[in-house]
């Protein structure tokens, strides 16, 4: 399997995003197993016959990276009581968003930029969370399942330190960013309700635009800070999530095949 075909959805038609995030080359040419990391939006959508094909992907832990107002609006509920399920409370940067909705002074640039904002802050806002979703993989708790609300900001940077850990190329690690594009149908998520966004992207798509887009920017926004704020993604996973050499290696033997 190559890169391309492990950027794949799989085929829930009540799922927002979902995909196997393996099949990458590392930089040593090892690949990253399939069938043992999944990315996803909102799960709160599916249907009966959606939720046990979930549930016979086998997998062990789920971490949520979703606020406690989005967890009560859409709760997860496909899994039962042998999955790992991880959450936290707090509040970050990405409201900003919804309050700029609102104004009808906001333009596409104002909100791209607003976005850029949430990518420079967002290795800080969620440390807790990437530590705790490395803590799930690191106690073998595989397969793993990470999720937001979209399955493509904080879920995004949760892939993008996975694979980097795992030394797969930053060029393979954006085409899983950007396979959102491909992947995530807004159109049909958000017929389901009626929100702030749907009214926008009805309204002024233009604006809503840069929310709904994962952007090469935006990745490239991650990686910057990271290398200003920490000495880059090495120093960043040791020093801020505890995955020291000792722990990628551990990683490493868990999901990679040669």
């Amino acid at each position: 399997m190559n890169a391309a075909t492990a950027l794949t959805a799989l085929p829930l038609a009540s799922a927002f995003n979902l995909r196997d995030f393996g099949g990458h080359r590392t930089r040593d040419g090892r690949q990253v197993r399939t069938g043992m990391l999944y990315r996803s939006g909102t799960m709160a959508l599916l249907t009966q016959a959606d939720a046990d094909a979930l549930r016979a992907l086998g997998i062990r832990s789920i971490c949520d990276f979703r606020r406690p107002n989005e967890r009560v609006e859409e709760p997860t509920s496909w899994h039962g009581d042998e999955v790992d399920y991880f959450c936290r409370d707090y509040s970050e940067q990405s409201g900003v968003l919804s309050e700029m909705l609102r104004s009808d002074r906001a333009t596409a640039a104002d909100m791209h930029e607003a976005m850029l904002r949430v990518y420079r802050a967002i290795a800080t806002d969620h440390a807790d969370a990437y530590r705790a979703m490395f803590a799930q993989m690191l106690a073998g708790r595989l397969p793993i399942l990470i999720n937001c609300a979209a399955g493509k900001d904080r879920t995004g940077a949760g892939a993008m330190l996975i694979l980097a850990a795992l030394n797969v190329p930053r060029a393979a690690i954006l085409k899983d960013y950007l396979a959102t594009n491909d992947h995530a149908d807004w159109t049909w998520r958000l017929a389901q309700t009626e929100s702030r966004l749907t009214r926008a992207l009805r309204e002024r798509p233009d604006v809503a635009e840069p929310i709904l887009r994962a952007d090469a920017a935006y990745l490239d926004a991650l990686f910057e800070t990271l290398e200003q704020d920490h000495g880059g993604v090495d120093a960043y996973l040791e020093q801020m999530l505890g995955v020291d050499a000792a722990a990628r290696a551990m990683l490493c033997e868990a999901l990679l095949t040669s």
